[in-house]
């Protein structure tokens, strides 16, 4: 069963172009580690935080394969390194999961 994992982050005001730079290491090490194609958006218009907001997307074939992936990732030492940093330029981090109907 594939399984569409969705991402909400607001960024901190001021705090975007940090969180871009920590985000590119953050995709390298990812990378590594096999991470299927990852869309970023940030909304174009729209009301509240849109200005703060970045979303992303990933679909995984199933979920066992991203359960394995965070299980891999979440035990490298860069990425535990990391996670102080995104704690200081986040506001909030929703993360959704989807599965096909198909």
């Amino acid at each position: 069963m594939r399984v569409m994992q969705r991402g909400i982050m607001k960024i901190l005001p001021g705090k975007m172009a940090e969180t871009m730079k920590l985000n590119e290491k953050y995709m390298a090490i990812m990378k590594r580690y096999g991470v299927p194609s990852m869309r970023m958006y940030r909304p174009f218009v729209g009301g509240g935080d849109y200005m703060h907001t970045v979303i992303f997307e990933i679909e995984w074939d199933s979920f066992e394969k991203m359960a394995t992936f965070f299980e891999k990732i979440m035990e490298d030492k860069e990425v535990q390194e990391m996670m102080p940093q995104w704690e200081e330029l986040m506001g909030s981090h929703e993360v959704e999961l989807y599965m096909s109907m198909s």
